[in-house]
């Protein structure tokens, strides 16, 4: 196949050049004038041809779609190479739901490299559903489509001589594969020990960092050796906050990424995806530099191409692969032709030298997959009564000071906050009306019983309750109300269907299911989307006003991201790391 006509974007040189491209099988083995008899020849006349877009770091559970789906609407929007992180489903079903990710990895029409979850369970202050050993990791590590380690989230055993979790890292870093970071506010003393493995000799054997929500953390990383994947996902875009100092700066942008991390399915099928964050970094670019349109445009695409193609270039050749990133004799025929540099319209997307994005739409085949050994993975046991959820005081006082959680809309962290609350007839009493709801994580894998109960500001739910069996990383059954029959009500609904997202108000239900693994639909994106819509308008008439409200929810159990969380053990003080009294 040639690509006659187009002009090719050197996301090395930063610039663009007229010339055909010669594809024979998956690889580029001609730019310039080839001979085209003989040849298929795709007329790109006018239009843009550059290296498919990479998502650095992304966990697909996120958008509650299948692999097979996400990566049907993904390729759409040019990107031909993600990242994958499977933890969330690793969290419910282990080994089984890594094998399910390479095992589709197969069958899609883009490039996906696993990392090997290296926090299952994330912590030891709550229950998950399974348990990934070093003897899981040194199997897997030896299979070309795992790209290494994904993120460690035990920063504070890296730090402080967890064997386990040094031995992962030196584990995989020995083999010659990635090992990704995962060190939120990380600064300092603590910064050089993680990023060395606890060695301080200099070597980085933990190589990037995707959780910095400022300028300052993100040079200090960069300083220290990291590649610093920028991230604009559904439930935090730090890109925002970062990128315009780093332009200023004036620095070399080669070791600095674009990741999705998590992104919704609405986001996904209204906004886009890798192609949406390149849009808003050249914005970002414009309006903090002197460059013009088309080299901001480039600027961002190198972004997401030939930087994160840097990235995995020394996995990449320790399984001979000819590499991608790059518009290059030799290099994967992975490709995005746009319409031009100003609207970056995605008009054809070329896989392994397939073309399986025509006009827009994708022409790739269609995939059926039997999810039925994923099905029925909700187990809380006996029927949860409302008053589950009371929370006792036994203090003789008419007021205690409770920790509450604080979220924060549009981040991943919390805040600790303290509230005085009334004490009636030895029970904490709150007022929904001050925007306080009773929060509560049901332990949903081995129906062990555990559970907590706390509170929340900043979720808006004054009336009803919501509850979802999504919830980072364990993905327990979590539940927020201003009521405990309400909260009662949504709980159980998920321990009857099976998993999934729900709004109980009034007396109505309103459902959205997740059946693969309580985690991901096992229906198509449009599908998912209409009842995500749906749910998020019921949950309005709860007083909420957040758009990403079960997103948020989400992260409202994830005790590696500061300050407080939840958990079905019971709070944690995540700057501890331990669990702390309620009052």
């Amino acid at each position: 196949m040639i690509l006659a006509g187009g002009h090719i974007v050197d996301v090395v040189a930063k610039n663009t050049y007229q010339a055909d491209v010669l594809i024979d099988g998956a690889t580029i083995t001609e730019i310039g004038s080839p001979r085209r008899r003989g040849h298929g020849i795709v007329d790109v006349s006018g239009r843009y041809v550059a290296p498919g877009l990479v998502d650095s770091h992304l966990h697909i559970e996120s958008s509650w779609l299948s692999p097979i789906e996400f990566a049907r609407n993904a390729v759409r929007h040019g990107t031909t190479t993600i990242l994958v992180d499977p933890h969330e489903i690793a969290n419910v079903c282990g080994r089984k739901g890594i094998d399910l990710f390479l095992d589709q990895s197969e069958l899609l029409p883009l490039r996906m490299f696993i990392g090997i979850p290296s926090c299952v369970p994330a912590t030891e202050l709550e229950d998950g559903g399974a348990r990934i050993s070093i003897d899981d990791i040194r199997q897997l590590v030896k299979d070309p489509r795992v790209y290494g380690l994904a993120e460690m989230m035990n920063f504070p055993g890296i730090i402080h001589g967890d064997v386990e979790a040094r031995r992962k890292v030196a584990l995989v870093y020995d083999f010659g594969k990635i090992v990704d970071g995962h060190c939120p506010g990380l600064s300092g003393h603590d910064l050089h020990a993680y990023v060395t493995n606890g060695r301080h000799d200099g070597v980085v054997r933990i190589m990037s960092d995707h959780e910095c929500t400022s300028a300052p953390e993100c040079l200090e990383k960069h300083g220290a050796g990291m590649y610093i994947a920028l991230r604009y996902g559904s439930a935090s875009k730090d890109l925002d906050r970062i990128l315009p100092a780093l332009i200023t700066s004036n620095i070399p942008l080669d070791k600095f990424m674009l990741c999705s991390d998590d992104l919704d399915p609405v986001e996904l099928y209204e906004g886009g995806h890798v192609d949406r964050i390149i849009k808003r970094a050249r914005e970002l670019i414009l309006d903090n530099s002197d460059l013009t349109l088309t080299q901001a445009t480039i600027l961002a695409l190198s972004l997401a191409t030939i930087n994160p193609a840097g990235y995995m270039s020394d996995f990449l050749r320790l399984h001979g692969h000819p590499g991608i990133g790059h518009i290059e004799v030799g290099r994967k025929a992975d490709l995005v032709v746009l319409d031009s540099l100003d609207t970056l319209a995605v008009e054809k997307v070329i896989h392994s030298g397939k073309i399986v994005v025509d006009d827009g739409q994708y022409i790739g085949p269609a995939v059926e997959y039997d999810y039925t050994d994923f099905l029925g993975r909700v187990n809380v046991g006996a029927e949860i009564s409302a008053r589950d959820f009371a929370v006792r005081y036994e203090g003789d006082r008419t007021r205690a000071n409770v920790k509450v959680i604080g979220a924060i809309g549009g981040s991943l962290q919390t805040e600790l906050r303290e509230t005085a609350f009334d004490v009636e007839a030895g029970e904490l009493k709150v007022n929904p009306q001050e925007d306080i709801a009773k929060i509560a994580v049901i332990e949903r894998h081995k129906s062990t019983g555990s559970y907590s109960v706390g509170f929340v500001k900043g979720l808006g739910v004054r009336r009803g309750a919501i509850a979802s069996t999504f919830a980072h990383d364990s993905h327990n059954l979590i539940v927020a109300g201003a009521d405990d029959d309400s909260m009662a009500r949504a709980a159980n609904h998920l321990r009857d269907k099976g998993g999934g997202m729900v709004v109980a108000i009034d007396d109505g239900i309103h459902y959205l299911p997740l059946r693969i693994a309580g985690v991901m639909s096992t229906e198509s994106i449009d599908r998912v989307v209409a009842g995500y819509k749906s749910l998020v308008d019921a949950a309005r008439h709860t007083g909420t006003s957040l758009q990403n409200i079960f997103t948020t929810l989400s992260f409202l159990s994830l005790p590696v991201i500061p300050d407080l969380k939840i958990t079905n053990r019971g709070l944690v003080d995540v700057r501890k790391c331990e669990i702390v009294p309620l009052y």
